[in-house]
């Protein structure tokens, strides 16, 4: 039998209905050549410590590091049925179909299962990019063989196991170590999580700490026979700052005084044809900033509404690409994935029918450096109606983004007179459209106020008008000087959308000489599949929270995160680390040497703080409060915390000493009692905030 592994039920259905495997059995379907299985998601987890052994249910520093002579896994409880079902299946199985997403952890999803029951047969991989059928179809004539992805799954297993390694041991090493200055809650550290939210809390403290400088302008109204224009003075290097400003008013002014009502000599002008070129189709990163910025959505709002449409709606390609680029083999679809388009929304047949079929855009490349190229359409026809609201709005963008690669670059024409007078200089810009391109098309799909993430900030001196055609030489008269009054400006706060810019572009944030090198070729912190997570996670553990468009660092996080190693905080490190998971998924490196870095990392690192015993958190008591709570050091303790609602006070129940940890947040459990059953069982302290419940006989 071939057995096909889906990641998904919907998944399996759609390559089930390409195999005509029309059979429904438990938990597949099937014809009498194969059968297509799914999994829902992982459905194998890491073991948690205590698991290992039982002593660890207790947070103690003396246990530390914990690390395990063998990773071994559990069936998550939620899946066991599906679990049972699918091993049974690799178990009868002459061959297996690896059908999951094609990256590093779709790769881990399938083949740890296979590991698990010691599956020896043929592996071979479907390399999933879409899931219409026309995309199915081409998918299972091009499969792999199961040693060219194996790589990948070394890599998951590598990312799997240094994230456990560093979140016990470092979560539970900081929380300890903090509960000695008095703070009772939960202090998670992760080799993502952590630099990411130290990126936002160095924003805000230098926001905060930031004290404005004033600074000076002077612009003068040009007169000249072919017309007028405003020009600004240009500061000599001898009167700037470092940031190129005149900060002392009185030579500003003395100067306009000097200038006003002067003749003066067009010194040098131009006039130049610039293009603006055609923005590349969407990766995901890519997608989830432009959808911050047009609609406000989160990361992972766009990530939920991309999936959809690829796994619901067949309209787009798969969701977590990090490639904007597409292979020249794509070239020969784009007739039909156009037709598709206005078959599903003949609105915009007129502004298809002048796109360039022909015209290859720059996307086009012989080959790309990715297992998944940029997000498209496919050549399904989409059911917009089918929708909802965010799912229509990120289909849009990423079907005017791919069609776009068929018009033409825009073309401005830029201006730059610079006028003298009494040696001082002047500079006028300006700036008109003069060839729409593929603007165009944009404005039709009513998209054009966003045309470009990556444009640069835009020059506040430069006019959006057309300059009088005046000439090197020509005379004019400078009148009507103006002081402006400026100051100093900080960065603005991360938004979801410069927050995932900078989880992408970290190199610009890493001081280290020996990471900014390294960061040249890597592509950040986290992946474009697991950045919204992150950030998500961030908010969950009440580092980072949301104040309408910004993203901003909690005072927990503003306590905490400058206190933990430099080497956790580090944007460069973990980035490193992920260059070295990208390593062993091209076969360049082996787990075990990764992971006997990381864990030999640990261990110094927690020595040293066991040593120099120098994690102090200031107001650690007032920090408590509005924190997930953890278990102290073998050691019992009863809290109370108390909030407002509609102005009654109400006191959380107190906890056991015995009792378990919350398996979702870490909070210890309370004993609950089932209204309708009449039967115990523990229930999150944290509710209802966290839902999180275990069976009584848990409690050991």
């Amino acid at each position: 039998m071939d057995l096909y592994i889906c990641e998904k039920p919907s998944q399996g259905r759609d390559l089930a209905r390409v195999l005509h495997c029309n059979k429904k059995e438990d938990g597949a379907l099937s014809n009498n050549q194969a059968t297509v299985t799914w999994c829902l998601g992982h459905l194998l987890e890491l073991l948690e410590p205590h698991e290992y052994d039982p002593k660890y249910k207790k947070w103690c520093i003396e246990d530390l590091p914990i690390i395990p002579a063998h990773y071994n896994y559990k069936v998550k409880s939620a899946v066991a049925k599906q679990y049972k079902i699918v091993t049974n299946l690799i178990k009868q199985a002459n061959c297996v179909y690896i059908a999951t997403d094609y990256d590093r952890e779709g790769e881990a999803i399938a083949r740890t299962l296979l590991d698990r029951v010691r599956y020896r047969g043929q592996i071979k991989r479907v390399c999933l990019s879409a899931l219409d059928d026309l995309s199915i179809k081409r998918a299972l004539a091009s499969v792999k063989e199961g040693n060219e992805t194996i790589a990948l799954y070394y890599s998951a297993q590598a990312r799997l196991r240094a994230d456990w390694v560093v979140g016990m041991n470092l979560s539970r090493l900081f929380t300890l170590l903090g509960q000695r200055s008095g703070f009772r809650g939960v202090i998670p550290v992760g080799r993502v999580l952590t630099p990411t939210v130290s990126l936002v809390v160095e924003r805000d403290l230098l926001i905060k700490n930031f004290v404005p400088t004033p600074y000076f302008e002077l612009k003068v109204l040009v007169l000249t026979e072919k017309g007028n224009f405003w020009a600004f003075w240009q500061v000599p290097e001898h009167l700037a700052d470092p940031d190129h400003h005149c900060i002392k008013r009185e030579i500003v002014e003395q100067i306009a005084q000097e200038i006003r009502d002067q003749l003066g000599i067009i010194s040098n002008a131009e006039k130049k044809l610039v293009k603006e070129s055609v923005p590349l189709p969407f990766d995901l990163t890519s997608l989830q900033q432009y959808a911050s910025k047009k609609w406000g959505y989160t990361a992972q709002q766009t990530l939920d509404a991309a999936q959809s449409l690829y796994e619901t709606h067949k309209a787009t390609t798969y969701p977590r690409s990090d490639c904007r680029d597409l292979p020249n083999s794509q070239f020969a679809d784009v007739p039909q994935i156009l037709d598709s388009m206005v078959q599903a929304d003949p609105s915009i047949a007129s502004i298809v029918n002048e796109a360039q079929q022909s015209k290859k855009g720059k996307c086009f490349k012989e080959t790309i450096d990715s297992a998944h190229h940029a997000i498209i359409p496919t050549m399904k026809v989409a059911s917009l109606g089918a929708m909802s609201p965010i799912e229509r709005n990120i289909y849009n963008a990423i079907r005017a983004f791919y069609l776009i690669q068929f018009f033409d670059d825009a073309e401005f024409l830029r201006s730059v007179i610079e006028v003298t007078c009494h040696d001082h200089k002047f500079i006028a810009k300006g700036k008109i459209l003069v060839k729409e391109g593929y603007r165009k098309a944009l404005a039709s799909l009513g998209l054009l106020n966003m045309q470009n993430n990556n444009e640069e900030k835009k020059d506040d001196q430069e006019n959006e008008a057309e300059l009088p055609n005046v000439q090197k030489g020509d005379q004019c008269k400078l009148t009507n000087p103006e002081v402006l009054n400026k100051e100093t400006t900080p960065p603005p706060h991360f938004t979801e959308a410069t927050l995932l810019a900078a989880m992408e572009n970290i190199g610009k944030y890493v001081q280290e000489e020996k990471f900014k090198k390294i960061l040249k070729e890597t592509a950040g912190i986290g992946t474009p599949a697991t950045r919204a997570n992150i950030i998500e996670n961030a908010i969950k553990h009440e580092y980072l929270k949301r104040n309408k468009k910004s993203i901003l660092a909690t005072d927990k996080a503003i306590a905490i995160i400058p206190k933990l190693p430099n080497g956790m905080r580090s944007a460069g490190l973990t980035a490193a680390w992920e260059q070295e998971l990208d390593k062993i998924a091209h076969n360049n490196e082996s787990t075990d040497l990764f992971m006997a870095n990381i864990e030999k990392w640990i261990r110094s690192m927690i020595t040293n703080y066991l040593t120099k015993r120098e994690f102090v958190i200031e107001n650690a008591a007032q920090l408590s409060s509005n924190s997930t709570q953890a278990p102290k050091a073998k050691s019992t303790y009863k809290r109370e915390t108390t909030y407002n609602k509609s102005s009654t006070q109400k006191t959380a129940p107190q906890t056991n000493p015995n009792a378990p940890l919350c398996p979702n947040c870490q909070k210890p459990m309370v004993l609950r009692t089932n209204k309708l059953k009449g039967n115990q069982f523990w229930g999150c302290s944290g509710f209802p905030q966290c839902r999180g419940v275990l069976p009584l006989q848990n409690k050991n």
